[in-house]
């Protein structure tokens, strides 16, 4: 019984540092992409964050998306649809302008960054970890990115442990 309490605090402590890291992460990256993508005549103060109404984004949302159907590659309405999906919690469907945006520009640190919360977030653990490793050899410089790829292969270590029946004896 004391191994599954233990293995359950490993499970709770490995999801919570990848939620912990996933907010550093993608947080001031909205942050920027919001800054870069204001159409408010009303200038933002710095550290105000304004809430969109969920109605207003499932709007926003559509209109993307009739952008995309005429432009499938605009890398404008690809961004901002991800964002868009990203503030309603709609990972999932962030994934694939993210990944359009990350095939287009596979060198940009925000959409890399935005792109392993969301494979974090939608249980791609292999593909979070192999965009990690990249980041990791692009931004050698950044001791965060490393650490992060360790902690992860400990966790993905501890799941297969997890998984691993053991041995009747």
């Amino acid at each position: 019984m004391p191994k599954k309490n233990n293995d359950t605090l490993k499970r709770v402590l490995i999801v919570s540092s990848g939620l912990v890291f996933l907010a550093l992460m993608v947080v001031p990256t909205l942050g920027l992409w919001k800054n870069n993508n204001s159409n408010s005549p009303q200038g933002s103060q710095p550290g105000q964050e304004a809430t969109i109404p969920t109605q207003k984004l499932q709007e926003m949302v559509k209109g993307y998306e009739k952008i995309l159907e005429r432009e499938p590659d605009n890398p404008t309405a690809l961004q901002g649809l991800a964002q868009a999906r990203l503030q309603l919690k709609d990972f999932i469907g962030a994934r694939e302008p993210l990944e359009k945006l990350y095939q287009k520009y596979p060198k940009n640190l925000e959409v890399m960054l935005v792109l392993y919360g969301t494979r974090l977030q939608t249980q791609d653990v292999s593909g979070a970890k192999s965009l990690l490793e990249k980041l990791v050899k692009n931004y050698p410089q950044e001791p965060k990115f490393k650490e992060e790829l360790t902690r992860l292969n400990q966790a993905i270590a501890a799941a297969s442990k997890q998984q691993t029946p053991e041995p009747k004896k």
